[in-house]
């Protein structure tokens, strides 16, 4: 009886655990995907010099940086690398004053974020 009780209280545990990241993870998703395309969309249509656009990279990098170590509980480090690597890509353009760079990276980036989102989504195809 106490091995039941035991095993019970674990299972509840483990899936507590496997919703809360599927939630946690799927809502991180959104706002980088919500920002990514954003900000792409910004690029095409606003000088690079805008200050408000290298703040709104700015703190994507923040909260990119804060969440990412939460992911790499489900989701590998290596996988989540490009995303941060494009940001930081991003955010060099824009130092640099480099519209057409910044274009291509913030492209990557959204594609990238997409990408990551449907992988690590709570879907049939996923389940296969």
């Amino acid at each position: 009886m106490k091995n039941f009780i035991a095993v019970t209280i674990l299972t509840i545990a483990v899936n507590a655990l496997c919703i809360w990241d599927v939630y946690n993870t799927k809502s991180i998703f959104k706002y980088m995907n919500k920002e990514s395309t954003a900000i792409h969309q910004a690029l095409l249509v606003e000088d690079i010099s805008d200050p408000q656009l290298a703040q709104r990279i700015e703190s994507l990098d923040k909260y990119w940086t804060k969440k990412m170590d939460i992911l790499c509980i489900s989701i590998s480090r290596k996988d989540l690398q490009p995303v941060s690597d494009h940001i930081q890509f991003l955010k060099s353009s824009i130092s640099n004053n480099d519209q057409e760079t910044a274009v291509t990276y913030s492209l990557l980036l959204k594609y990238n974020v997409e990408g990551l989102k449907e992988i690590s989504g709570f879907s049939f195809v996923n389940i296969l």
